[in-house]
């Protein structure tokens, strides 16, 4: 992940190297192999943001509902997406081409950069 986009919360930080690992696969891929890889990355976030929800809650974070408002609108977003590359793969192809990456780095530096300034005021910099 380029350094720009690091939060320096270790747990974080992975789960934003393992999406960005995943969507360099995707892209790369041969059709046959693009359904299920997107259909990964739809359960990769899924759970990366369970991750993300359950701090916010277990720290009581000041901005949850915003976080779990984008949360929701990212993911359906990207399930619609999924779901319309079934019957044309061209149209998942484009989301994951053209905008995943730029979605992923707009979230990463407005939304998840405000939890994890709070969670290193709270002492949770390395936090896994």
């Amino acid at each position: 992940m380029p350094d720009n986009l690091r939060l320096n919360i270790a747990s974080m930080d992975e789960k934003h190297d393992d999406f960005l690992a995943l969507l360099d696969k995707i892209r790369s891929c041969g059709n046959a192999e693009f359904l299920p890889l997107f259909n990964e990355m739809v359960e990769h976030t899924q759970e990366h943001f369970a991750f993300e929800e359950d701090m916010m809650h277990t720290y009581n974070f000041y901005a949850r509902q915003e976080h779990l408002d984008e949360h929701a609108n990212l993911l359906g977003e990207m399930k619609y997406f999924y779901e319309k590359s079934k019957r044309m793969p061209m149209i998942g192809r484009s989301y994951i081409n053209d905008y995943a990456y730029e979605k992923f780095k707009r979230h990463v530096t407005n939304i998840d950069s405000q939890l994890a300034m709070f969670l290193k005021e709270h002492g949770l910099r390395q936090e896994k």
